[in-house]
């Protein structure tokens, strides 16, 4: 079923944190999810996403994370959400080009990218933690 005839359920109402350096790759997702029903914020990296996060009066219903970024990445994004407590009030997928990156412990789970926008949008209805 391509995603322009999706049914909207409630987690389509999820709010999402997109961080990813890649200004094309995240502008695309940013669109589809969008299109899709999701309210999506987005970062270049994990400093910016402390900063997104630090703004918002709720904490997204799920993170998608790339992992190899430049200022922050990945890894110490979530090392410093697991030192705040904030990695426990939602949930974090990794979408990386690298599958052999080892994952940060608290991750939700893993999709290789380029990503499938079906296993994408499948994910995001399995992970997204519901307000």
């Amino acid at each position: 079923m391509p995603y322009g005839a999706r049914v909207s359920t409630p987690q389509h109402r999820a709010t999402l944190l997109l961080v990813e350096n890649n200004e094309d790759v995240r502008e695309a997702l940013r669109e589809i999810l969008q299109s899709e029903g999701y309210q999506v914020h987005t970062a270049v990296n994990g400093q910016d996403a402390l900063g997104v996060l630090s703004r918002q009066e709720r904490m997204p219903a799920l993170i998608l994370l790339d992992l190899v970024m430049p200022v922050m990445d990945g890894h110490a994004f979530i090392e410093r959400l697991r030192d705040t407590g904030v990695l426990a009030l939602t949930r974090v997928l990794v979408l990386t080009a690298h599958p052999t990156l080892p994952l940060p412990q608290g991750v939700s789970g893993r999709l290789g990218k380029p990503v499938k926008l079906e296993a994408l949008l499948d994910a995001i209805a399995v992970h997204a933690v519901q307000a």
